[in-house]
């Protein structure tokens, strides 16, 4: 087993000293996270008049992973659903205990899989004993900034004030009446950008509370309404191009603004922007979403479509990951299906819904 790996603290900052009750003593802090250890591990810098040193123990770390569920496969390993839908295999003996919604996982097979651990909370065990040795708690920081979101007025004064041309209406005024194009791009807010490339498309992702979460930018080709991927993947995002560090990007579903528009309608989830515009014109009867990328599919994403009808609808390829996490998600309340009719095609991987009615 691994050894964790603590530190001195290198700061000015000093807490009493145990031993001679001076604020002279230095904790030690975990060089992964920069969380303080309790528990008087630490050195006093009084080291002529007093000298004490506590270093931490050898110990083995802990992680809580949060799950939608955790099931046994035998009597060795369990499968765990992380909160995001991914499943996981993972031995019995790595698993300390388990909790309601979650279970401590050590770190030595955390550093050997792909579960995200290094923001949860933990903790330190003895190796021989196994017992509690020591907690973390939180530094002296500043508060998590708090979710970014692009305002009305910015919105209004690119998409009305400020037009502009972009490849991806080009396209769809050469598919559909100027009748359709228009409502679809009122519909979608989509909005031509001037910045990073010429004619691209802003798609502006608005929450059910008309809170907008982003606007992500991207170039289509006029006569395919492919996306441009070559020399590279032309894809990137307005508070970019404002040079805003300060913005905390917080995605949401593109299209979920549309939601309260009709409470009995129900929810299209594709994963392309394009894809749920197209769509909107071809089968009016749902309102369609868009994921933007197969990992937002996730229970954050989708939290306010949880009291509705919804339908998935995955590229060619990605049905059986879709399918999982649905499954997944229908264990906390969602009321979600998923659709095989790309998947029973001819089409090769990343065919869409728009490939099988336009023939694209």
């Amino acid at each position: 087993m691994e050894n964790y790996k603590y530190t001195l603290d290198k700061t000015s900052k000093k807490f009493i000293c145990p031993n001679c009750n001076k604020k002279s003593f230095v904790l030690y802090i975990d060089t992964e996270t920069d969380n303080y250890l309790v528990d008087n591990f630490g050195r006093c810098d009084r080291e002529t008049n007093c000298g004490y040193h506590k270093a931490p123990p050898k110990a083995r770390k802990y992680f809580l992973i949060p799950f939608l569920c955790l099931k046994n496969m035998s009597d060795k390993v369990v499968q765990l659903t992380d909160i995001n839908g991914f499943k996981f295999i993972i031995p019995k003996s790595q698993i300390l205990e388990q909790q309601e919604n979650g279970c401590w996982v050590s770190e030595w097979f955390l550093k050997n899989s792909t579960i995200f651990y290094l923001g949860n909370q933990s903790k330190y065990l003895n190796n021989d004993e196994l017992v509690l040795v020591n907690t973390v708690i939180k530094r002296d920081k500043p508060p998590d900034l708090v979710p970014s979101f692009h305002s009305l007025e910015l919105l209004n004064e690119m998409y009305f004030e400020k037009p502009h041309i972009d490849n991806l209406t080009t396209f769809l005024k050469r598919h559909f009446s100027q009748h359709e194009v228009f409502e679809v791009i009122q519909k979608y807010f989509i909005t031509g950008v001037g910045h990073f490339w010429k004619n691209s498309t802003g798609f502006w992702q608005i929450d059910e509370k008309n809170k907008i979460h982003a606007c992500k930018i991207m170039l289509y080709d006029e006569s395919t309404g492919k996306r441009i991927k070559k020399p590279y993947n032309h894809i990137n995002w307005l508070h970019k191009a404002f040079k805003d560090s300060e913005f905390k990007l917080s995605q949401s579903l593109f299209g979920l603004h549309l939601i309260n528009e009709d409470y009995e309608k129900t929810i299209a989830i594709v994963e392309s922007e394009k894809t749920a515009i197209i769509m909107s014109i071809l089968l009016p009867d749902f309102i369609w979403i868009a994921t933007g990328s197969k990992q937002n599919l996730k229970f954050e994403l989708l939290k306010p479509l949880k009291k509705r009808e919804v339908v998935l609808f995955p590229d060619k390829g990605e049905y059986s990951v879709w399918f999982e996490r649905a499954t997944e998600l229908n264990k906390v309340g969602f009321k979600i299906t998923v659709s095989k009719l790309i998947e029973q095609t001819n089409f090769g991987d990343g065919f869409d819904l728009v490939d099988y009615y336009l023939k694209l």
